[in-house]
């Protein structure tokens, strides 16, 4: 759990940028043979001791389903008709999603799943790691790369802006894996401050949550925000369970908008003209404060003893849910009427989901995204629907290889949706294994969730991934999160046989 959610994501070399996608990938295939062979020699001794290896009564639906999963990309993999093309097994270069990583995924599940448990100690280390990535993103936006991240290149200043500069920052490098980790800590180090109670790492998890939401501004990946907001709005039935929580969330979402005005400030000259803007949004954070604050620290009387523990009604939740997501689309409605009148319409994605909304879709939606996507699904179905094209040869599935170049200028080897990569690569079976994979933990997990913190934190960091893999890529960069999460969702929502 440390080395997957702590290390990994901070690891980098003396090369930097140059290759970090292979750096990354070489040093998460180091960690994961050790814990291998540490398994191994762990059914070995269980074995010698006279134990079984296996309590078939102990797996549950995801244990299968995960073995299904691993078992689909072994058969996609030897089945495929580009291996003689595509190193199916360690992936493309630079991507290394291949059938070792797939298959390493599997492994961390099932390792976290029956043999972890976990410890607040571990998820304040994950805290600390937290504000370490996002200070290093954040320091290094200003101009103070003091880890020398961003490569000097010949003849010009450090601070000649080049590819690295606009597409690479902190340790995670390209900012498709910065939205997944972000995205991630964002989520699971504010439920943490929310919902854990009498925790000596609470402001280590707020002021991992609030350095990392800024960085995620810096950043400006839209995926990264968009799984945050859509979590967040279905958390609230987990929110508004006790005053306490919901004081601490204002104060959270006061840490939020606060780095936000500070990067305003700090760097958007425009709003230094906006002073109406800057007011609007001091004013909002005094008020996030104060009633944060207020709900948290003020003490009932007496007589309300104990009625503070007793939970909001779930159905006020749910219904408040409901009206906010009601609100949302209405949002999008008017705010997107209004900027494609003022013609602030071209990429905002705003814009863009009102257009879907209405049914006028584009291939340039999303940084070409549609275009993408339709594409994944003329390859699909391939000449194997049930097992894919093979693990990482998206491009070669790829039905319009001339245009993609031509019109973009991009070779597109992955489908910018988890969901779609997969169901291309590995098929049917594939997606209907991880689908049910995460079916099976969430609905096992959220009634849980309203009676344990952790557990309640840790959902909302699985959410937010499941959220934005729609839009993203999956690398060993920060997907493997993903993996630990949902083993300490199996961990500790699941009931498992002796």
């Amino acid at each position: 759990m440390i080395l997957m959610m702590c290390v990994q994501p901070l690891y980098f070399n003396e090369h930097r940028y140059r290759g970090l996608t292979g750096h990354k990938y070489n040093f998460f295939f180091a960690c994961m043979c050790v814990v291998l062979c540490a398994v191994v020699l762990v059914l070995i001794a269980k074995l010698i001791g006279g134990h079984k290896l296996i309590a078939l009564k102990s797996l549950t639906v995801a244990d299968w389903a995960v073995l299904g999963f691993a078992l689909v990309t072994l058969i996609s993999a030897v089945l495929s008709p580009y291996k003689n093309v595509v190193d199916v097994w360690n992936g493309l270069p630079e991507r290394h999603d291949g059938v070792y990583t797939q298959l390493f995924y599997v492994l961390i599940f099932l390792v976290i799943a029956h043999w972890y448990k976990p410890r607040t100690r571990d998820f304040g280390i994950f805290g600390i790691s937290a504000i370490c990535i996002g200070l290093i993103g954040i320091f290094q936006f200003y101009g103070m790369d003091f880890l020398k991240l961003w490569p000097n290149e010949a003849g010009s200043e450090y601070w000649m802006p080049n590819f690295y500069h606009i597409w690479f920052r902190s340790t995670l490098g390209n900012i498709n894996m910065l939205a997944t980790y972000v995205c991630m800590a964002i989520l699971l180090c504010g439920f943490l401050f929310v919902k854990m109670d009498s925790s000596k790492w609470r402001y280590v998890w707020l002021t991992g949550s609030a350095s990392c939401f800024w960085l995620m501004i810096i950043g400006g990946s839209e995926s990264g925000m968009v799984g945050v907001l859509v979590t967040v709005v279905l958390a609230i039935p987990f929110i508004i369970q006790k005053r306490k929580h919901i004081g601490r969330f204002l104060i959270l979402g006061a840490s939020w908008l606060g780095v936000y005005t500070l990067q305003k400030l700090f760097y958007d000259v425009r709003a230094l003209e906006a002073e109406t803007a800057i007011g609007l949004y001091a004013v909002i954070l005094i008020i996030l404060l104060a009633g944060g604050l207020a709900l948290t620290l003020l003490k009932k009387k007496s007589s309300d003893a104990g009625e503070s523990e007793k939970p909001v009604n779930r159905k006020l939740g749910v219904v408040l849910m409901v009206a906010v997501i009601a609100a949302g689309f209405a949002g999008i409605e008017v705010l997107g009427k209004q900027l494609g009148e003022t013609g602030l319409a071209k990429r905002n994605p705003i814009s863009e989901a009102r257009e879907i909304l209405h049914g006028r879709i584009e291939d340039s939606f999303g940084s070409h995204r549609v275009y993408i996507w339709r594409n994944a699904l003329e390859a699909f179905p391939s000449d194997n629907p049930a097992i894919g094209s093979g693990p990482d040869t998206f491009w070669q599935a790829f039905p319009n290889k001339v245009e993609a170049i031509e019109l973009y200028v991009q070779v597109f080897d992955k489908a910018h949706n988890e969901y779609l990569q997969i169901l291309v690569c590995q098929g049917i079976l594939g997606l209907l294994c991880l689908l049910v994979f995460i079916g099976y933990l969430l609905i096992k997990a959220v009634p849980k969730a309203f009676k344990e913190p952790l557990l309640m934190a840790v959902l909302a960091g699985f959410m937010g991934y499941c959220v934005q893999a729609f839009f993203n890529i999956s690398l060993p960069i920060a997907s493997q999160m993903l993996w630990v999460m949902a083993g300490i969702l199996a961990s500790t929502g699941l009931k498992r046989s002796d």
